[in-house]
């Protein structure tokens, strides 16, 4: 099995990244009793990849993607280093694959690799229903899906915390949408 690489295919980033967004939106107000939130960073940590792992498996799949919203994926990642900011980890994927795709150099910039320079995240299930929407700005991370799956992550994750004062989820916005 081949390591687990950015995406280079505008459709397939783009499918990821539409569906993002949707589930941004379906965050929009819901209330805080109804997500769980821990911090981005949190991204990059072995536990909260085993918590990726176990949602995953727990609906009878075997996919995440990892999609970056912010910086631009289009106008600035593509542009400047001819893929896209997100990935498809499987189960045949490693930990260590899962952690060298975040901290890859996407070209003459290490400081670009989306592990780094992701202001907003988004993880999903590609047959699933949660989602974990990073936003870096507002140093939070939230949460959500169905009952069943919060009760297991809440049980599982030690590290779930409470929200910045006056947090909101905002529609998410990108120059195409004008």
């Amino acid at each position: 099995m081949p390591a687990i690489e950015l995406i280079h295919d505008r459709e397939i980033f783009t499918s990821f990244w539409q569906r993002a967004i949707l589930e941004v939106a379906s965050l929009h107000g819901k209330p805080g009793k109804d997500v769980l939130y821990l911090d981005p960073i949190d991204l990059q940590t072995q536990k909260f990849f085993e918590l990726l792992r176990l949602l995953t498996t727990a609906q009878g799949a075997d996919e995440f993607a990892v999609i970056i919203l912010k910086p631009d994926p289009f106008g600035y990642f593509n542009f400047h280093f001819g893929k896209y900011p997100g990935f498809v980890h499987n189960k045949h994927h490693t930990d260590d694959e899962y952690f060298s795709v975040l901290m890859e150099n996407p070209g003459d910039s290490p400081a670009d690799a989306i592990g780094i320079n992701s202001y907003q995240y988004v993880v999903m299930p590609l047959h699933g229903n949660w989602i974990v929407f990073g936003d870096r700005n507002w140093d939070i991370a939230v949460f959500h899906g169905p009952p069943d799956i919060m009760n297991l992550a809440r049980n599982f994750y030690p590290f779930f915390i409470k929200p910045p004062e006056g947090f909101r989820i905002e529609p998410y916005y990108h120059r195409e949408n004008d």
